[in-house]
């Protein structure tokens, strides 16, 4: 797996809706991806359909043409319950965190564990929410979001060297390292680390490793056949099969087991 191309996973979008689809874009500048998606929902999950952390942020359009909208979706900190419409389709994009949101009214702390309709976060006319949900066509969905979108909800590069450097690193160990560690690789210290990421991921450097080392974990179990979870433990660095199992219910309030027979039969 590359490191690079890794994004976070939100099983529920796949596993209950009635299609799904999703494209990788990579940036051309960090090499960052960027994952957009877009499903219509089951009527008889539309009230119940969960996510779990992911350490990103979700742009979410709901692709009603009478009643179209768009929220900022920031990371849950456990698993929760999210209202979708039956019926509807969504079109999304999920991004890596790398840059602050380019926003006055809202620091990323303050999307953590909420959804915020996206024109009362940005300056944005509600007529380009209504183009990109009117274009039929998925691709077309995401030229139209990167030209009239992108630019206006993240700043141009905006995360300090520091803050690039401890990211590409807790990504290149899939969130296996001290936060001593990193401070020394830094060469800052633990103080500053954890301010750099209220500022620009919003949660403390410790609880997004461990999110991140969730969903390293939960990408080898779902989506390979190549790892048992003794495997995983091993590859991803956990203490023993109890701090793995533990760390899967605080985040999905379910053990690898129970994720691994809920992906198998859909």
């Amino acid at each position: 797996m590359n490191t690079q191309d890794f994004v976070p996973l939100q099983p529920g979008f796949e596993m209950n809706t009635s299609y799904y689809v999703e494209f990788k874009e990579k940036d051309q500048q960090d090499g960052s991806t960027t994952l957009f998606y877009q499903f219509k929902v089951k009527e008889e999950v539309a009230n119940t359909m969960t996510v779990i952390p992911d350490g990103c942020i979700d742009i979410l359009f709901c692709c009603d043409p009478e009643h179209p909208y768009a929220k900022v979706c920031g990371s849950v900190l456990t698993s929760k319950k999210i209202q979708l419409q039956a019926n509807h389709e969504y079109f999304g994009g999920r991004f890596l965190p790398k840059s602050e949101l380019d926003c006055s009214r809202y620091s990323i702390k303050d999307i953590i564990d909420h959804e915020i309709p996206l024109n009362e976060m940005f300056l944005i006319d509600h007529l380009s929410i209504q183009e990109i949900v009117k274009q039929k066509d998925f691709v077309e969905k995401i030229k139209l979001f990167n030209n009239m979108l992108r630019n206006i909800i993240f700043a141009s590069n905006s995360a300090t060297t520091s803050m690039k450097f401890a990211l590409r690193k807790m990504y290149s160990v899939k969130g296996n390292i001290t936060m001593n560690e990193l401070a020394e690789e830094i060469g800052c210290s633990t103080r500053y680390l954890r301010k750099y990421f209220e500022q620009y991921i919003g949660i403390s450097p410790k609880l997004f490793s461990q999110i991140l080392r969730f969903q390293y974990s939960l990408y080898l179990l779902t989506k390979t056949n190549e790892y048992n979870i003794r495997d995983i433990i091993y590859e991803i660095g956990y203490y023993d099969q109890a701090h793995f199992i533990n760390e899967f219910k605080k985040f999905s309030h379910l053990t690898p087991k129970e994720i691994l027979l809920q992906s198998i039969k859909n």
